[in-house]
């Protein structure tokens, strides 16, 4: 008597998977050459030079926002960072037998 499931040959299954990728930067520096090369054939369009503009000051916007998010939490870690080696310089010029009291008064 033969097991169907035991003699059975399993194939590896095969997908037909294309992988996209979507660079923003390569996207952004297409749409300047772009803009680029109309400004130099034959010059823009007022409606045209108002895209461009609000284009570059929504990038200039984004870039400081971002900026600005990232020196916060810089910020926030330094100070952290002193004040926890400022508690642990204390109890280390006070002695270690301080913990406990501290501790206890916190909980």
């Amino acid at each position: 008597m033969q097991l169907k499931f035991l003699s059975k040959v399993t194939q590896p299954k095969q997908f037909q998977f294309t992988p996209r990728f979507y660079d923003e930067r390569k996207e952004r520096l297409e749409l300047k050459r772009a803009q680029f090369d109309a400004l130099k054939q034959k010059g823009m369009s007022p409606d045209e030079r108002k895209e461009v503009l609000r284009h570059a000051m929504q990038e200039s916007w984004s870039r400081t926002q971002n900026s600005a998010h990232i020196r916060k939490s810089y910020n926030i870690r330094i100070l952290l960072l002193i004040l926890f080696l400022l508690g642990l310089g204390y109890f280390i010029f006070n002695g270690l037998d301080d913990v406990d009291t501290v501790v206890r008064k916190l909980v």
